[in-house]
């Protein structure tokens, strides 16, 4: 049931990101370039009380490094390097997005913890990571399984929203938002990834 729900508010949320005005200049693009291919979603932002459970589900130390895959305006990998202190990178095949990341990390003086790249993120080694951050549709989820597959024994995945199908979660928890009423859904796995039965 909570699929349910939650594809309800995302589609709410879809609705209302479609029909909002692009910033002045964003249809021109600047010369960072042009996406790769287009994004497979659009981003919705999570809210900053689901990131702060999304990071303590992600068993977050110092020593970790955090990849934000789809980080739109990378505010996850931003409140991780704020709070913990570790090395973040968050990936996003939209221009647009990564100016926007690159201004929040500078705004927010962690541009020594943090990267932010331009990258399609079904092409990506995630081996290196300790800890994936997602907020994606569930067929995004289930594409990454292979690189997914790849992480280190103990790295951790935290998921907004979606489960990752086919794979059992190691922890669960539903976040009602403060900042926008509504009940968000959190799961944590842990590599290697146990498949359902």
């Amino acid at each position: 049931m909570h699929r349910v729900l939650s594809a309800t508010v995302l589609s709410a949320s879809l609705l209302v990101a479609a029909v909002a005005p692009l910033p002045v200049g964003a249809a021109e693009g600047d010369d960072q370039s042009k996406s790769p291919r287009s994004p497979d979603c659009v981003y919705v932002g999570t809210p900053y009380d689901v990131i702060d459970k999304m990071l303590d589900m992600g068993s977050i130390r110092k020593t970790d490094l955090v990849y934000d895959l789809g980080c739109g305006d990378g505010r996850i990998v931003v409140a991780a390097a704020k709070r913990f202190g570790c090395h973040g990178v968050g990936y996003d095949i939209n221009p647009l997005r990564i100016k926007e990341s690159l201004e929040n990390v500078r705004k927010n003086g962690v541009e020594d913890l943090v990267e932010i790249k331009q990258e399609d993120i079904f092409e990506l080694d995630l081996s290196k990571a300790d800890v994936i951050m997602l907020y994606l549709l569930p067929d995004m989820n289930v594409k990454l399984i292979p690189q997914l597959e790849d992480l280190k024994p103990g790295a951790r995945i935290v998921c907004h929203n979606y489960d990752v199908e086919g794979i059992v979660d190691s922890d669960y928890a539903v976040v009602r938002s403060l900042e926008d009423g509504v009940r968000h859904y959190v799961y944590q796995y842990k590599a290697p990834l146990k498949k359902a039965e």
